[in-house]
This record gives C-alpha cells, structure tokens and sequence, in this order.
C-alpha cells in the first residue's frame, strides 16, 4: 500500500489521518534525533513500559526512574514499602543498592534530589545515572482538599491518579472528575488553579467552594530513562490505568499489545507529507498497531473522555470507533513526543486499491487523483457501497450510535476511513476483530450509475480523528467560514450536533443494503438516430439531445411517436437517475400511485451526440425521458416548483449559506411565501403574456442597473399567482403585432374541432382531474417524502385545437392535457424500511416537508378549482372589464372598471361606457382631468356546436 515503503512491508499498514497520503506518505526526517535513533529510544521505552507491566500484574510493584540531578517527589502516603532502589545506567548494567539510602525519605514523601553523594557513589563516571525504584504502592485512597481559586500541586506526570473529584460547599456539591483530568493534562505538569469556570460550574454561589480529591495512589504515572549522546531522555506512559481498564473492555491483553509494539522493529517514523498538523507515523512490523503523535491538547481531551469512552466500547462492542490503547511521551534533548497507539482499521488487506478520508462535507474535500493517493469527499461523489442488507443496518446503527457519543464528548471534524480492495483472494483475517464491521467486509462498489460499474470487493472502514473539540479556533473558524465558503459549500467546522447528523446522513446515503441497489436500466442506441443533435440546455446546467427512433425500431414507443423520449445528459442528472430506477421499481405497488404522475422514464442510452456545434460528436450517457413536447404543435408548459421551501441546510450537498441565500432572496419574496409554489418556467406562452414582458424589459430602471432581461421574466413569473398564471396558461387571445398566433383551424374543418373556449375549459378540467386524482395518491404515500425543490408540470397544445370527437370520451379520459411531477434532483424516495431507520429528528423534517408538499398541491387544485367555478358554473349576466397601466415595476396603476351587461341569448350588446373608480366615481382623463374616460366594447352571442359541453351559444 504504502509504496515508499513497500519492500520492507508485506501488507498495508496505515490508520486514520487527516490529509492522508498512502504512497508518498512521509517527508525525510523528523525533529531532534534521526528517524531511526527516535524509533530506537521509543521501542527502548516500550519495552521498559512492558517489563514495568509485568511488574505490577505479576507482584503490584510500580516502577518509577528519576535522573542523576533530577528530584524524586512522591507525596506521603503513596508509598506503603519500597522493594528496590538502585542507581546506575539507564541500562542497569553498572548499578549500586540504594534502598537503605532512599526508603525512608520515599516513605516520608520528601522530595529526594539525586546525586552521586546522597546515593553513596558513582558506580560509572562520565554517564548520567538513573535512580530507578520500585515499590508498593498504598492500599488506602488519599483525600486532598484546594480552596477555591488555590492551586493544586500534584507530583509532576501524576494526574491520572485523580479517582474522583467534588466541588462545592457542603451539600451543594458537583461532580468533575472529567473536568479536573482535562485541566490537570492542559497544564502539562504546572499546578492549577481551582475556579468555577476550570470546574465546570458554581454550585453555591457567593461562597468560597472546595475541591476534594480522592487520590489512587496506585494510578502514578510511570516513566522511564534511556541514554542518549547528550542528556537522558525520559519515556512516560500517560494514564496506564486508564488504558488498562479499556483494553479490558475490550478483550484485548496488553502482553499482545506489548508483544506487537516491542517484538520487531517500527516502520515508518517520517512526517506525513499531505497532512495538515505535521503527525508523525510509526507501524508495528505485524501491521496490528500504528502509533501516531498526538497534542497536549488531544492528550487532555482523550483522558477526560476515557472512561465515558471505554463504558461506550463496552455497551456497544461492534462501535467502528478507533481504539486507543494507550499514550506514551518521549522527552529527549528539548523536544517532547507525545503518541498514541491505536488498532489498525486495514490491518487485514495486504493490498488497497483506493482509500477515503470521508467527513461528509464539500470544503476542501478534492485531491488529485494520483496512485497510492488517500482521497476525499468529492472523489467519492460518484461511489456508493452496497453491503447486505444486515451489515449495512449495523453500521448505520453503530455510526448513530457513535456519533451521539462523540457529539456528547463535544468532539467534531472526525473522519470515517474507507478502503477499498478489489482482490477479495488477498484478504486475510486479522488476529483480533474490534467490531465485526471491521477488518474487511464483502461489499458491492458502484462508481456510477450505470449496471457496468458495479464491481464485487472488499471493504474495510473504521472512525478516526476524534480528539478535536468545538473550541474558541474552530468556533472563529466557523463564523468566517460561513460568510465566506459557506455560501457555495458544506464547511467542515461546524458545532458537534450539526456535524454529527450530517455525518449520519451522509453515511445514510453512502453506505446501504443490497436490497436498496440501483442498477440502472440500459437502453440500446442502435433503435435511435445518432448523433442525437442537441436541443439546449435546462436552467443553464444539464444539456438535453433529440432521441428520434430509427424507421422500424422495435420499442413499444417507436409504435406511438418517434419523438416520445428527450435525451437528457446524465453527467448533469446523476441525483435523479437513482430517484427515477428506484420509483420504476415501484410502479405497480400499492402505496405508491404517486408515481403515476412522475415523467416516464426508459432507462440510460450511450450513444454519440453533438456536444458542441463545432467538435465531433461524443459518446454521452443520456437518460430517456418522455418528451413533454410530443404529439404537441406548441407545446404550452408551466413548470410550478412546489414547496414554501426550496432550499434545506445540509440537502442534498446544500450549504447552510446556500439554503438561507435562496429561502431569503427568493423563497421569501416569490409566491412560494404565498401559495406554497411558484411559477418557474412557462413554455410557448401567450401573447398577451409575451407583451406584458416587453414593457418591462424596456424600463430605464433596468437599463442603468444592466439587471438582465431573463431575471426580470423569471421573477415576474415567480410572483405570479396561480390565478394569474393559470390565466396566462388558458389564454388562447391572438395579438397580430406579435408572432406565433394559434392559427385557426380551416373553415370546412372549424365544426369538427373544439372553439378557443371549449378547449380553456376543457383543458382546464382536465387538467383539474389530474390534480385530484394526484393529490389523493399524495395521502396514500408510506413514508414522508423530502422532494425539495421538485416541480409540476402543466401541460397542452396550444397550437391546434383538439377535435370535437374527444367530447365522447368518458371524463378523465380527454387527453388534452398533461400533468407530471419531475426533476428530483434535490430530492429522495423515502422508502419505509429506510424511514424506519431514520432518527426521530430526521423523522420529523420529512414530515414537515411532505406536509408542504401536499400542502401545495392541494392549494394548486384548489386554485384550478375556484378558476373552473367563477369561469365556467355560473350563469354570465354582465362582464367586466378592469384596466390597468402595466408599464412600471412597482405596483400596477389602476386606470379603471367598467361592467356591460350581457343582453338575453340572440342580442348584441355594443357601446361607449364610461369607466369608473372601484367606488363607483367617474374616471377623469385629459389634460385637466375634465373629460371622463371611456371604453368601447362589444358583448355578442358566439354560436356553438350542438355537442359542445356549454350549450348552443355562449357569449364573445
């Protein structure tokens, strides 16, 4: 795996980093020493710490070192009997008895300063000698006691003898163990101040409190002396207790761990070259454990989580948290090693294709792909991992379950490593499974969408980094990240809860069950023309093609139109193609008649196209949907986004400054705010619509501001009203300044087609049909949908009228309309198992946006409705015509109302009338407002055919 290393490595070895590369991993060299001096004083140390192990599990013997003209300080009480004293070599290989010169100070707790006097000699000169002592550590607990804002003194490297702590005053007490071990660590050695603030509270306000301290005097930190060149250099174990105690939780003997770390030499011990803090990596030659440099800050966070971490362990055994095993330092020549030893999350595969560092965010989540390259987020967008359908409900089930702990522990900006190995005859099973998901587990990797990416391998995933908290940096961090990347992408540091149930989701949709596999369906491009010729582009992004089937094709469809798909470019529509193959599947089932209405969808053709106008055709993966414009001369077409909100924090790879950006600036000013939706495109509309748009194209406001024409077409649509785009939607008027008139059907054929106005409304009940027939199936649905920023379509020929023969077919049989539900980019097919799955929070947001949806589309057929009713249900006893001066962007300018009575069946009604004011006066015009407007208007019987739904006349 690592290929810098790879001949003194037989499998891979590697573990969770952030900014990991697994080929060209480590620069040259590391501070102080050489690479392999520090390994050599490491390993020395280890196996010092495994001899000092098997002193105490065999005899209860701790065994401390102290330098020549160094101060040994353990405080009294500690010491119950001293079994060995001895000063020499750090080796102990030139050592006097000291015990008679040292016991008695040690049991008193004086502070022993070593030098060759005190000690009775110099048993080698010209090296710098060790007092190496092991004793019996007290039986008894010690209790200390610090006054609010005193310091405690503790033994320098003593804080994980702290049992338990109180603070408070009498019975007004509070629990902080945890919060005294993270101060002790912070402090690095120094004394710390007792505070409310360091004790995370104030329980009796206004009095001078107290910490009281119970002392495990068998919890003393242990540490060690090797010889170097210069001065000696100190090797410690950090809270070995505490280590102890997990990798009881665990199952796991430390005579294995020590066996691994102390058996062979280390590999590796080089500064990663892509990481972003500069740690420094060694392997255990067995691949088992990997030890990494970790902070004074991770140190104190690790520590103060330990308990809380190893009872989570306990409680759920198959956690994909990595497992820390303990915690060394290295102090040699001024420069302190801090590392940490953890479990090898690959330690099975002896060879990994791909490896990710996944955070499921978007910022800074790209790496150039390159062999032996650890990738990130975004190279991952294209794959999704497919598992049994077990495995993959407890994982998700182990993620929740560690995430919730780690929002709890106040930690983020963790990773779950992924790595792939394509040759499943390479895995072997490791010594010790920590969960069963780790270690290699058989997967089905999908690279794209398409059935010829499917490949069968070996996945091997665990949880890292998970030692940063949401502190002062990250908090400052996230303020100016959010005004600035925010905008466009998902940042990284974000508070513990939020980046918790992103991390879920993501994982939700990354990882899943076989039975939740898309394989897409494939169509053959030999039954279509090719090149397909391209048609434009929708919204600016995804490119759509002309799929025209060949003379002859064999598709059901060819039989019916040889327009009836549109090709639409997948490189653009990749979030929909998985919606569209899993609600093909569904088609049929009961519960699921909602996706009646959804576009017909065929399946994914590769074929040539004509990318550009200039360049050869390509091959492009397109995918077949019914083309809308079909059978239609001019084909008239609402595109009604549906929903009060189109945009969700977190969504869909939505950014929360995205999110807010378009709730505030569109969401909230268009009729979505009003009615739940909002008109967002309208095809071949009418003219009267078409010279609306002209005058305000033509504003000098608009003209300074170079606010471009399209934006101010597209708002003006999403302000509209239903009614009034419904009304714009049905107008059949022809204005002859302006082109594409609806042409009149030949004279000798006008009996044998429906007039203007039987076709609005019989356009408008059918479409009315649909809209019940869809919002009843929206109740039926099974589970919540989350269809964020999905739209209706609307649909007719407004370019031929249809023929009279359509009025014999029953009612919801017409056929002059069409109605879909389409573009689900942004959203998801909440199935109910995967529901069932979903946390209650989550649970909840779907309900909240299935009610807005249905919410919408109820009010869309309510408007159709109340349209069809004041049209159409009422018999016309006047007409009214209002007059507005649409030539300016803000409010409409009333000009004035007139009402014409209409006259009984056969007369004309024809005149001059007067306009008025909504409160019955007159309007004044001219000049001098001295002359009342008026309009001229003509209300005449227009004969209808006897089979026409409204009767033999109607009035024009």
């Amino acid at each position: 795996m690592f290929n810098s290393i790879r001949s003194s490595i037989s499998s891979n070895l590697t573990t969770g980093m952030s900014g990991r590369s697994f080929g060209s991993m480590f620069a040259s060299g590391s501070d102080g020493d050489s690479v392999h001096d520090k390994k050599a004083k490491i390993q020395d140390g280890l196996r010092k710490a495994d001899a000092a192990r098997d002193a105490f599990e065999k005899d209860g013997l701790i065994t401390l070192e102290v330098g020549e003209n160094e101060t040994f300080d353990i405080p009294h009480g500690f010491v119950q009997s001293v079994v060995v004293a001895s000063y020499g070599t750090s080796a102990q290989e030139h050592c006097i008895d000291v015990k008679r010169k040292v016991e008695k100070d040690l049991l008193a707790g004086k502070q022993i300063k070593v030098t060759n006097d005190l000690m009775g000699g110099d048993p080698k000169a010209g090296v710098r000698k060790v007092l190496r002592v092991q004793y019996k550590p007290s039986s008894e607990p010690i209790k200390m006691e610090v006054d609010e804002n005193k310091e405690l003194h503790l033994p320098p490297h003593a804080a994980e003898g702290v049992a338990q702590a109180s603070y408070g005053l009498g019975v007004s007490q509070k629990e902080c163990t945890a919060e005294l071990l993270y101060a002790l660590f912070s402090a690095s050695g120094r004394p710390v101040k007792i505070t409310n603030e360091a004790m995370g509270g104030d329980p009796a306000p206004g009095k001078i409190k107290k910490l009281t301290v119970t002392y495990d005097p068998n919890r003393t930190r242990q540490a060690f002396k090797m010889e170097t060149s210069k001065e000696l250099a100190t090797f410690g174990l950090i809270a070995p207790w505490l280590f102890r105690d997990l990798c009881q939780a665990i199952g796991l003997s430390l005579h294995d761990l020590y066996s691994s770390l102390t058996g062979q030499e280390l590999l590796g011990g080089e500064k990663q070259v892509s990481g972003k803090s500069g740690e420094i990596f060694w392997f255990t030659a067995d691949q088992r454990f990997v030890l990494k440099t970790i902070s004074d800050a991770e140190i104190a966070t690790l520590v103060r989580m330990l308990p809380d971490y190893s009872q989570h362990l306990r409680e759920h055994p198959d956690s994909l948290l990595t497992r820390y095993l303990g915690v060394f330092s290295l102090e040699d020549n001024g420069c302190n090693t801090q590392f940490v030893v953890m479990n090898n999350i690959f330690e099975a595969s002896p060879h990994l294709d791909l490896m990710y560092d996944l955070k499921g965010t978007t910022e800074d989540r790209w790496v150039d792909p390159a062999p032996g390259k650890c990738l990130k987020d975004n190279n991952f967008a294209e794959t999704t991992v497919y598992l049994h359908d077990a495995f993959a409900a407890g994982i998700h089930k182990a993620i929740s379950s560690d995430t919730r702990f780690l929002e709890k522990q106040g930690i983020m900006d963790y990773s779950l490593m992924l790595a792939i190995a394509r040759d499943g005859s390479a895995f072997k099973r490791p010594l010790k499974r920590y969960s069963q998901f780790m270690g290699g587990i058989p997967a089905t990797e999908a690279l794209g969408v398409t059935s010829d990416t499917l490949k069968d391998v070996t996945v091997f995933i665990g949880m890292v980094d998970m030692l940063v908290t949401f502190g002062w940096k990250k908090v400052t961090a996230n303020v100016f990240k959010s005004a600035t990347i925010g905008i466009t992408e998902e940042i990284d540091t974000v508070a513990p809860d939020r980046y918790a149930s992103r991390f879920r989701a993501y994982f939700g949709l990354k990882i899943r069950g076989n039975t939740e596999k898309c394989v897409v369906s494939t169509v053959p491009a030999d039954g279509f023309v090719t090149p397909m010729p391209a048609l434009g582009r929708s919204g600016g992004t995804a490119a759509f093609f002309r799929a025209s089937y060949k003379p002859g094709a064999a598709d059901k469809e060819a039989k019916l139109s040889k327009d009836y798909w549109i090709g639409k470019d997948l490189a653009r529509a990749k979030d929909e193609v998985a919606f569209y193959e899993v609600a093909k599947s569904l088609m049929g089932v009961p519960g699921w008649q909602v996706l009646n209405w959804m576009t017909p969808y065929r399946g994914v053709c590769r074929c040539p196209c004509e990318v550009s106008a200039s360049g050869p055709p390509q091959d492009v993966d397109v995918m077949l949907l019914r083309n809308g414009r079909d059978g239609f001369s001019t084909c008239r077409m609402l595109d009604i986004k549906i929903g009060q909100v189109t945009a969700v924090a977190g969504w869909q790879g939505k950014s929360a400054m995205s999110a807010w950006m378009q709730t505030n600036t569109i969401d909230a000013v268009t009729n979505s705010a009003g009615q739940g939706f909002r008109l967002e495109g309208f095809d071949s509309p009418p003219d009267t619509l078409g010279t609306f748009e002209d005058l305000l194209t033509e504003q000098k406001l608009l003209k300074t501001t170079n606010i471009p024409a399209a934006k101010v077409r597209r708002f003006n649509l999403q302000r509209m009203t239903a009614t009034q785009f419904l009304g714009y939607f049905l107008d059949l008027h022809e204005v002859p300044s302006r082109s594409g008139k609806l042409p009149e059907p030949p004279a000798k054929d006008a009996a044998s087609h429906l007039s203007k106005l039987e076709t609005q409304e019989l356009v408008l009940l059918s479409c009315i049909e649909e809209l019940s027939a869809f919002v009843d199936a929206c109740r039926k649905v099974q589970a919540p949908q989350q269809w964020i920023g999905s739209s209706v379509m609307l649909c007719f020929d407004s370019g031929a009228r249809p023929s009279r023969e359509v009025l014999r077919r029953q009612p919801g049989n017409w056929g002059v309309s069409r109605v879909h539900i389409f573009d689900w980019g942004r959203s998801e097919l909440n199935l109910p198992q995967a529901h069932a799955r979903l946390e209650e929070e989550k649970k909840a947001e779907r309900s909240k946006y299935w009610s807005y949806y249905r919410g919408a589309v109820a009010k869309l057929l309510f408007d159709c409705c109340s349209l069809y009713v004041s049209r159409y249900w009422h018999d016309i006893k006047s007409v009214t015509f209002t007059l507005w001066d649409k030539d300016q962007l803000s409010s409409d300018d009333f000009l004035g109302t007139v009402s014409v009575d209409v006259p009984h069946l056969g007369a004309t009604a024809q005149g001059t009338y007067e306009l008025s004011n909504f409160d019955g006066s007159p309007v004044k015009a001219g000049l001098l407002r001295g002359t009342i407007g008026t309009l001229n208007a003509k209300v005449a019987p227009f004969q209808q055919s006897s089979d026409s739904r409204f009767g033999a006349s109607i009035f024009k």
